[in-house]
């Protein structure tokens, strides 16, 4: 895997380190946590996890009451740990090569962060009576924890959404930077899946978007708890049933597309 095909770094960031280099500074100083805990990371995760489970529980027809409760319960738990995962992302994000930062986030912060908030809403669901919700809010919330570590750790490689260093900025700036870096995340992969096109590496274009298929059949299924979906309420719509095939569909349409449409980096060079 190379370099074009993960996170890019920005040109401005200082000199970069492993993923043991990583481990290390976290080892022997276990401070930065407290010293770097993301109060940013904190309030957004608090106020995007929170309704997951107000919604579950509400869809769920267990009132109104027993849903803030849940959601409330969520709130905290959320604020206090993502100000922690917040400072693990952010002592990651200049690791080289990005892959190696990616696949760590990955596996340790969901790992981590799932056990700790199953015991918190199990014992809420235990005092209440709810435990039949549980796992379906844990498991959509794991899969938010895949996309939203991703998605940190991109916009953390672009100065975004960090705290204590020389190039953190407002809570507000950070905000109004997010629409565009939403984009820009959206459009990464085909980006790099077209890029690899363009160079004739036809291999990994197949396995990028294959790989991408089952993510998505993956993904989707978890969240809807339906591994495909039909029209009008039972009509068979073949293939495109799967959100794998669906997911499929739109990434090789985004592909075309931005194999016709130049990048900011492609027009960078032709200027110069």
């Amino acid at each position: 895997m190379t370099n074009e095909a993960v996170l890019e770094k920005s040109a401005a960031e200082p000199a970069t380190y492993t993923v043991g280099e990583a481990w290390r500074n976290l080892v022997q100083d276990p401070a930065m946590f407290l010293r770097y805990w993301n109060y940013k990371g904190a309030v957004l995760s608090g106020v995007v996890r929170a309704p997951i489970f107000l919604v579950t529980y509400l869809v769920a027809k267990e009132g109104l009451k027993l849903a803030i409760g849940a959601a409330l319960v969520q709130f905290g738990y959320r604020f206090v740990f993502a100000g922690l995962s917040g400072a693990l992302i952010q002592s990651f994000r200049r690791v080289e090569p990005p892959w190696k930062a990616l696949l760590t986030i990955m596996l340790a912060l969901p790992a981590f962060s799932h056990l700790l908030e199953f015991c918190f809403q199990a014992l809420f669901a235990y005092l209440t009576g709810t435990t039949n919700h549980t796992d379906e809010a844990i498991i959509r919330s794991i899969c938010f924890t895949i996309i939203s570590a991703l998605f940190t750790l991109f916009i953390m490689r672009r100065n975004v959404l960090i705290v204590g260093e020389e190039e953190s900025k407002s809570l507000l700036h950070d905000v109004l930077r997010l629409p565009f870096l939403i984009f820009d995340f959206i459009a990464f992969v085909p980006n790099e899946i077209a890029s690899l096109f363009r160079r004739g590496a036809y291999l990994s274009v197949i396995l990028g978007i294959a790989g991408f298929g089952f993510f998505s059949q993956m993904l989707v299924w978890a969240v809807t708890n339906r591994a495909f979906w039909t029209y009008g309420g039972g009509k068979d719509l073949g293939l495109l049933k799967y959100w794998g095939v669906d997911g499929i569909a739109a990434l090789i349409l985004a592909i075309v597309l931005s194999l016709f449409v130049p990048t900011r980096n492609s027009l960078h060079r032709t200027k110069h």
